[in-house]
């Protein structure tokens, strides 16, 4: 830390402790003035000139004790966000994790302190300061489900070809060709751990696609576990080809009988039976979820009249 950073430190420690002995009244802004002159140039886009006023109410005798950690914070933020300056973002940040190490801002100075780190090009402490905050480190034990042999360690966490395999299906049989994969997958882990330091998983359009990707996932795992259709017993598809002859018996298999169309009729019968049963279930989630839908005119815009709920579409 340079001898700048010290003193500031040292002169916001004594400004804290000396505040109540000072009058705010003495000359200068008072504090709500110092606060509504930043927001009026932050929302005029006046970045530096908002660090600058933040700057004057820091060295005030206005300062008090509670504004000091959030001041301090706002400025990180603005340098991170605004001016992109990483290095000054990192400095405000690290005041504010010195001089008040019980203000973690819900957990953002820590993740925010990282992506600094890492936006300056320090990855390695960047790792380093990632790997002091839990709420960041994925559950490595929940991933030790994963059967076969370990093929690579990053940061702890214990790579297998089972692993892999789950991700690209076939593992290919050349040993060359083998870790060529194996090393293309940890350097995926490598950059999605970069770009979460650098706090892009934070980012609304990221977050979004991240968003879709789970539902899809999830919905998957969802379908599987809720529709179970049991085997057909019985006579059942015997009735289902004859039902359904029209659809059978035409081109070659005009004159085929029900044994050698066999296979292609329990598909059939299996995939209207789950088409069936996901109908029901998706009812049944629309009537117990609050969902309401809207059709849309060519141009875009919400036609009167348009919105259905459950209920009502539940009841036609």
């Amino acid at each position: 830390m340079n001898h700048q950073s010290v003193f500031r430190m040292t002169a916001l420690a004594l400004a804290a402790l000396s505040l109540t002995a000072c009058d705010p009244s003495r000359g200068g802004m008072t504090r709500e003035q110092y606060r509504a002159a930043a927001t009026a140039l932050f929302e005029r886009q006046l970045y530096k000139e908002t660090i600058d006023t933040y700057q004057r109410y820091l060295d005030s005798p206005a300062l008090t004790p509670e504004d000091a950690p959030n001041v301090l914070y706002q400025m990180g933020v603005i340098y991170q966000d605004n001016l992109m300056d990483t290095r000054g973002a990192l400095a405000e940040f690290t005041l504010v994790k010195a001089l008040y190490p019980d203000q973690t801002f819900g957990n953002q100075l820590g993740k925010r302190m990282v992506a600094a780190l890492e936006g300056m090009g320090r990855s390695t402490d960047a790792s380093q300061a990632r790997a002091r905050i839990t709420d960041l480190n994925p559950d490595t034990a929940a991933q030790g489900g994963n059967a076969g042999a370990v093929v690579a360690d990053v940061d702890g966490r214990k790579i297998t070809l089972g692993e892999i395999k789950s991700m690209v299906g076939k593992l290919p049989e050349a040993p060359l060709e083998l870790n060529q994969l194996v090393r293309e997958y940890v350097a995926q882990i490598l950059i999605a751990d970069a770009a979460r330091r650098k706090g892009l998983a934070d980012k609304p359009e990221v977050k979004l696609r991240l968003g879709q990707v789970e539902n899809q996932i999830l919905t998957q795992a969802g379908l599987m576990d809720e529709i179970k259709i049991a085997p057909p017993s019985g006579n059942d598809l015997k009735y289902y080809f004859e039902a359904n002859k029209a659809r059978y018996l035409q081109g070659t298999d005009s004159t085929a009988t029900f044994e050698k169309l066999l296979p292609r009729v329990q598909a059939d019968w299996a995939r209207e039976k789950q088409g069936a049963a996901y109908q029901q279930y998706v009812e049944r989630l629309l009537q117990a979820g609050k969902v309401q839908f809207f059709t849309t005119s060519a141009g875009g815009a919400a036609s009167e009249g348009g919105a259905a709920t459950a209920e009502a579409a539940a009841s036609k």
